[in-house]
């Protein structure tokens, strides 16, 4: 009778643990939110990769052979400047000068030019930031002006800065706002530093006094002035996360 009862007793208190265990409104609540959130963070991945994917797509900028030019050669003398193209991990390309270089008047306006082509995505920006030196001689000042050019469709627009150099030692930097796109387009684009030794007084300034320029910076930068897709979905990821650590406080509570 002892085993018997036994034997009857055990094998109903093992079905009564899986019930109890297994099948219980809070286990079955349970589980159902831990598939909700696999779907969740399934649907947020795959929000993900697409957003990755169209971020990648058509912002591009490129420099032609040969850039930077200077025109002409001559003017340029101890000359180190030289572009390079640098991308920024998807939120802009940039081409970048720096460099030394001494300039003197071989003609009236001696340039340094920069130019490619470009693809730009829409609420993309293109600006130019500069950031440099200048040691000049004479007694007079002269002007320099950069400026960005964006050829699209045979139509050309112009922006430009002209600074004022004065004699001696002086330190230059801004900003120059260029077009900020509201559709997606390409185009052609070039950049120029154009040094003017007629003097900003208006007055003839033949010498400069080995005017010596050290660029630490001119950058022609093409890139978003809004945040990229990505950056929504790397938000959403973090929400969601908060909001998993929250429910599960609330059940274990």
């Amino acid at each position: 009778m002892g085993r018997g009862y036994r034997a009857l007793k055990y094998p109903k208190l093992e079905l009564d643990l899986n019930h109890y265990i297994f099948d219980t409104p809070t286990t079955r609540k349970l589980l159902g939110h831990k598939n909700n959130m696999k779907t969740l963070l399934s649907g947020i991945a795959t929000a993900l990769l697409l957003s990755l994917a169209n971020s990648a797509s058509a912002r591009t900028l490129t420099t032609d052979t040969g850039m930077p030019s200077f025109l002409p050669n001559s003017s340029f003398t101890d000359n180190s400047i030289t572009a390079e193209l640098l991308q920024m991990n998807g939120m802009a390309d940039l081409v970048h000068l720096s460099g030394d270089s001494m300039v003197a008047p071989a003609n009236a306006d001696p340039q340094i030019t920069i130019g490619g082509d470009f693809s730009a995505n829409s609420g993309d920006e293109f600006d130019v930031i500069y950031n440099f030196n200048v040691t000049l001689g004479t007694t007079d000042p002269i002007l320099l002006t950069i400026d960005l050019q964006t050829i699209v469709g045979n139509v050309q627009e112009t922006f430009s800065t002209v600074l004022t150099i004065n004699p001696g030692f002086g330190h230059y930097q801004g900003k120059i706002d260029g077009p900020l796109f509201s559709l997606a387009t390409s185009g052609l684009w070039k950049g120029h530093l154009t040094f003017n030794f007629t003097g900003a007084d208006g007055t003839n300034n033949p010498d400069p006094g080995n005017l010596l320029v050290k660029l630490r910076r001119i950058d022609y930068r093409l890139g978003s002035c809004i945040p990229e897709p990505s950056s929504y979905v790397f938000l959403g990821l973090g929400i969601a996360a908060v909001a998993v650590v929250a429910l599960r406080r609330r059940q274990l509570a």
